[in-house]
């Protein structure tokens, strides 16, 4: 198994853009940083596509994404992402049939949604260019400084579809984990379903953090759980894809025979990461796991920070 050779970015100038997508598709929400990287390649653009969870138009977007002059696409997706997002990739198929290189950007689109996104890409259209922009929050939207949550309502642990990998009895075949921290607390006794039953869990968090105070708010909410159960925590760069991707190598290395479950609630960057290794290393029969829950925030940040460029 070799280690990935990969190509990052960070954009600091609008001209600075270094790989020119024709394509562009990104996720509406109520974030500051919802169409930073949009703003950031219009100008090469020749139409773009917004996904969105409510039915939208030009009119309800923002002043600077109208001034791009483009013709930009809506398309609705279902709240059920663990289900419905058949018809979404369909009109998205028709999106980038003729196109050569696309832009995502997974700033504020759901991690099951750019996952199977991907494994669409993937499999549909591996010989397409794809380039993917991420923008850091400046702040995430804490209620109080230990008090984080992604998701509202019920949660539905599932599997991630185009990810479902090998399920199997506890003992019949070893599984190990690989948990990409978050900030929620206690959530790691509530994200392994007892289906998964695993022998081992590899819990990865976010070092260097966006910001040094993110990843002491995940150790803290995470480190009672790790420490009850003599785990120990390994790090990878919280803006690097790449990494996460490498670190994924070097555990599979480690747990040779093991089955492998991915659960990815840290930042977007290390589930892109996660996303790749599962795409690129079928063999192992990697599962992606995710909690599904009832509805999505559409608020979770504040503020733009860096705008990175991943090319895939």
């Amino acid at each position: 198994m070799s280690y990935e050779v990969y190509r990052m970015k960070c954009i600091e100038h609008y001209d600075s853009i270094e790989y020119k997508p024709d394509a562009f598709i990104c996720f509406k929400t109520r974030e500051d940083r919802a169409y930073n990287a949009l703003l950031a390649v219009g100008n090469y653009l020749t139409d773009a596509v917004i996904i969105s969870f409510e039915e939208t138009d030009t009119s309800t977007i923002a002043k600077d994404i109208r001034k791009l002059n483009i013709p930009i696409s809506f398309i609705q997706v279902d709240k059920d992402l663990s289900a419905g997002i058949l018809p979404c990739l369909r009109e998205l198929n028709r999106y980038v049939l003729e196109k050569e290189h696309i832009g995502i950007d997974i700033s504020c689109m759901p991690i099951p949604f750019f996952a199977q996104l991907l494994h669409f890409l993937f499999t549909r259209h591996s010989n397409k260019i794809i380039t993917i922009y991420y923008t850091e929050p400046a702040h995430y939207t804490l209620k109080k400084l230990f008090d984080y949550s992604a998701y509202n309502g019920e949660i539905d642990i599932k599997t991630v579809p185009g990810f479902e990998g090998e399920t199997s009895h506890f003992n019949e075949i070893k599984r190990v984990v690989f948990y990409l921290m978050g900030f929620e607390m206690s959530y790691l006794n509530n994200l392994i379903p007892q289906d998964v039953n695993p022998n081992k869990i590899a819990p990865i968090n976010g070092f260097p953090a966006y910001y040094p105070k993110y990843k002491d708010i995940s150790l803290i909410n995470n480190n009672t759980d790790f420490y009850q159960r003599d785990i120990d925590i390994i790090y990878s760069e919280a803006n690097n894809p790449f990494k996460t991707y490498n670190t994924m190598v070097m555990l599979a290395d480690k747990y040779s025979g093991y089955r492998i479950d991915i659960i990815p609630v840290g930042p977007k960057p290390m589930a892109l990461g996660a996303c790749l290794y599962a795409l690129k290393n079928g063999n192992n029969s990697c599962r992606i796991i995710f909690p599904f829950p009832s509805e999505y925030k559409l608020n979770q940040s504040t503020g733009s920070g860096k705008l990175w460029e991943f090319r895939l």
